[in-house]
Order: C-alpha cells, then sequence, then structure tokens
C-alpha cells in the first residue's frame, strides 16, 4: 500500500513542476502563436539565479526569489523583443519561430554551462520528512506543490476576471480585431512574457530544491512541458493539469517499475500517440 501512496506523491511533486513549464508554454502560445520552447532556459536561469543569491551571496531565500522572479522576466522579456519581435516584423510563420525558439534554447543552455559548468548544484537546505503510512514527503516538496497550486490559480484568476485577461484573451483570439478595438497587443505580448519568466522562475527553483541545477535540464524541462501543454490541450488551464498529471504518471510508472533509462522514450511515445489521436489534447478544442 505505501507503493501506491508514494508513487502518487512522487506524481503530485514531478507534475506541480510540469505544469508550471506547462502553463507558460501554452500561455504564451495562446497569446502570440509561438511555442516558447526557450522556456525551459528561463526556468533554469532563475533557478540559477536564486541558486546564486541564496548560496554565494548568503541572501535568504526570500530575496533570492525574488531576485529570480526579476531575471527570468526579464530575460524573457527581451527573448520577445530580440527575437520574436523582429521575426513577427518580418512576417516570419511557424518554421522561423521554431528556429529561433531552438536557438534561443541552445544559446542559453550554453551561456548557463559557462557561467556555472556542467556540474550539478544543490541548494543543500535541511527540511523535515514527513511519513505517510510507510510513504515519505519532505517540507520542502510539500511547499513545492502548494506554490505550483497558488500560482496556476493566480493565473487562472488573472485571465479570467481581469481587464488585462480579457485583452490578452482578445489577442489570442483575434490579434488585428484586437488592435482595432484599441488594445495594444504588442504591450499585451510584453506583460505575456514577462508573466512567463514569474512561471518559470518558480519551476527553476522547484527543479533546484527537489533535485539539482543542470544547465542541460533546461531541454528536458522544455520538451516535458511541451509535452504535457499538447496532451493537456493548448490555451487551456484543465489541459495544463491534465497533461502535467498525465506526463507526471507516465514518468513515475516507468521509473519504478520499468527503469529510468526509458523515461524519456516514454513521454515522447506518450506524445506521438496524442499528436496521432487526438493532437487537439485532452481539453483542446478540435480544429
Amino acid at each position: 500500500m505505501y507503493i501506491v501512496l508514494q508513487i502518487v506523491i512522487n506524481i503530485l511533486i514531478s507534475s506541480s513542476l510540469y505544469a508550471l513549464v506547462a502553463a507558460g508554454v501554452s500561455f504564451l502560445y495562446a497569446t502570440t502563436k509561438i511555442f516558447h520552447l526557450a522556456h525551459g532556459a528561463v526556468a533554469m536561469i532563475g533557478g540559477y539565479a536564486c541558486w546564486w543569491m541564496f548560496k554565494v551571496l548568503g541572501m535568504n531565500m526570500f530575496l533570492a526569489g525574488l531576485f529570480a522572479i526579476i531575471v527570468s522576466s526579464i530575460i524573457a522579456v527581451l527573448m520577445n523583443e530580440l527575437v520574436y519581435e523582429p521575426l513577427r516584423k518580418r512576417g516570419a510563420k511557424g518554421l522561423g519561430y521554431l528556429i529561433g525558439t531552438l536557438a534561443l534554447l541552445m544559446l542559453s543552455t550554453g551561456v548557463l554551462l559557462a557561467l556555472f559548468g556542467g556540474r550539478p548544484r544543490t541548494f543543500g537546505i535541511e527540511t523535515t520528512i514527513f511519513n505517510l503510512q510507510g510513504a515519505s514527503i519532505t517540507a520542502l516538496q510539500l511547499i513545492a506543490i502548494l506554490l505550483a497550486v497558488f500560482i496556476l490559480i493566480g493565473l487562472y484568476a488573472l485571465m479570467k476576471f481581469t481587464r488585462f485577461g480579457k485583452a490578452m484573451r482578445a489577442t489570442a483570439d483575434n490579434e488585428t480585431v484586437a488592435e482595432v478595438l484599441g488594445v495594444n497587443t504588442r504591450t499585451i505580448r510584453r506583460i505575456a512574457f514577462a508573466l512567463s519568466g514569474v512561471l518559470a522562475a518558480a519551476a527553476g527553483m522547484i527543479q533546484g530544491m527537489e533535485l539539482t541545477l543542470d544547465p542541460n535540464r533546461a531541454v528536458a524541462l522544455a520538451v516535458f512541458g511541451f509535452a504535457a501543454a499538447v496532451v493537456g490541450g493548448i490555451g487551456t488551464m484543465r489541459g495544463v493539469i491534465a497533461g502535467s498529471l498525465l506526463v507526471g504518471a507516465t514518468e513515475e510508472l516507468v521509473l519504478w517499475f520499468i527503469g529510468g533509462l526509458w523515461r524519456n522514450a516514454a513521454i515522447f511515445g506518450l506524445l506521438f500517440v496524442f499528436l496521432l489521436v487526438r493532437p487537439s489534447g485532452i481539453f483542446g478544442r478540435p480544429k
């Protein structure tokens, strides 16, 4: 029985991480029609920014986390301003954006490797371990799950109940009509990328505290987050949650019963199945 409970706990932990990445990917695609795979790199940048403030400069975790959010948001906005907006002005299509986002992902990973090296970094935070009928969960893991839930609820409320959210949804539905109605779509895109930086920073910090910080992990986060967004359905919060839970469950079950070497293959297999059978995802709208 404790094995089942431990697997469920592990699924919730990994899903909370993937949900933050998937929410950023889904949120930006709904607003800008760009699959921002470099979101994974922004997450790792946020994680390293927090680690640097906390471990190297000796700041408390609150200030380190705030610094990570600011850095990730600035980097995300700069990616849009320096790459995506020029591509948009030149009338780039899907392939142009795909090349751009892959280049940003590789460039950011290379910069992180140059600055911090390839050795994994850890926060080294001591934490309380709770035992639940033989299964265990740490206080940090519990905080990570609650943080992800809080951020996702906040994002949903922002999109659903605020004037800014309505302007963002209008931009996502039809950018030309939104501009005619007086919406500054470029400002909306800037704010969208800044908000994605908040999601990325949270994901990077959870990654660093739960596992380790590794520049090469940026690609894995991008792929797993993309898979969760596509499987659940791009542009919907319930799709982000469902897709992240399914990806997290697939990963944990493979790790427990088959082996870690099959983890990536299993996630790609899940993604291919959905692309072939239901490309719109679980809660996406077929087009």
